[in-house]
């Protein structure tokens, strides 16, 4: 019976490295940068229409199809150099084995993945300081910026960087939202690291990034080129563009995924890229590559 305990050891190994590692601050920084350019004018719209704004403007984060190439090369950044096979790599590898050392690596994407999902999170919430309100219910800002967005820009003068659609709020409760793209954010950025991680494993060393690429550029183009030539089915085949509830059918049309098709998806995807990473892995000679993390 394989040691759960060096098994988190190994993933707890990964999350102390952050704190030396260069990239991962480059990474914090564009968070924020983004989270600023996404939502710090929401603040002045509230002061001008003399409310405040709720909490709840995370599901409308991933509106704008430009996010996906953010989020996408963001992801990929984080997980480039999967299975993260470094100068520590033999070490643990010779203390407990192969097998627990994949399966701590593989633990570290979904965890570290449920991090970086937190941070966006965390942020959305930050940019509306100090003209937030903590309700339940969506709040009068969104509404509003939803019913007449561009009346809004024109009254204040501010861009709108995101879009609450008026649909989804009557569909969802704020909280129901929240947790629903809270989730498909976290399994959307599980999924391209395991992807990494699978790819680079059973191919090569930076196969992994352009397999993410393509995965990147197909949610791109399916939000724009894709939807007009080829119709909705192309997000079938589009999982980036996932992380985001609006690209998701809420009416049961079948022209676009579910959210029950895309969890499903999703988890099974994740489930054979990361058994097929531990298989592989053990059967093959074990390649070490220095520099950081």
């Amino acid at each position: 019976m394989h040691n759960l305990k060096e098994i988190v050891l190994c993933s707890k190994i990964n999350f102390k490295k952050w704190i030396i590692t260069p990239r991962m601050y480059v990474i914090l920084a564009i968070i924020i940068i983004f989270g600023y350019y996404t939502f710090s004018d929401i603040p002045k719209i509230a002061a001008y229409l003399e409310v405040n704004a709720t909490p709840w403007v995370f599901p409308f984060f991933m509106t704008h199809p430009t996010m996906f190439i953010i989020f996408g090369s963001l992801t990929t950044m984080l997980y480039c150099n999967a299975p993260f096979a470094d100068g520590h790599m033999p070490f643990l590898v010779i203390r407990i084995g192969r097998y627990d050392w994949i399966i701590g690596q593989v633990l570290y994407i979904y965890l570290s993945s449920f991090v970086y999902t937190s941070c966006f999170f965390l942020i959305s919430i930050f940019m509306l300081l100090p003209r937030i309100e903590f309700t339940t219910d969506w709040g009068q800002l969104l509404y509003a910026i939803s019913k007449s967005p561009s009346e809004i820009m024109e009254q204040t003068g501010v861009a709108l960087n995101f879009m609450p659609y008026e649909e989804l709020l009557d569909i969802l409760t704020p909280i129901q939202a929240t947790i629903l793209s809270f989730t498909m954010f976290w399994l959307v950025t599980a999924f391209i690291g395991v992807l990494i991680c699978c790819f680079n494993i059973v191919i090569e060393e930076m196969v992994g990034i352009v397999a993410a690429a393509i995965f990147t550029g197909i949610a791109y183009f399916s939000a724009f080129l894709g939807t007009i030539s080829l119709g909705k089915w192309i997000y079938y085949l589009s999982p980036i563009s996932w992380s985001s509830i609006s690209y998701l059918d809420w009416h049961g049309t079948g022209s676009m995924p579910s959210p029950t098709y895309a969890i499903i998806c999703l988890l099974i995807a994740i489930a054979l890229l990361s058994i097929i990473s531990v298989v592989v892995f053990c059967k093959r000679d074990l390649e070490i590559h220095k520099g950081e993390f």
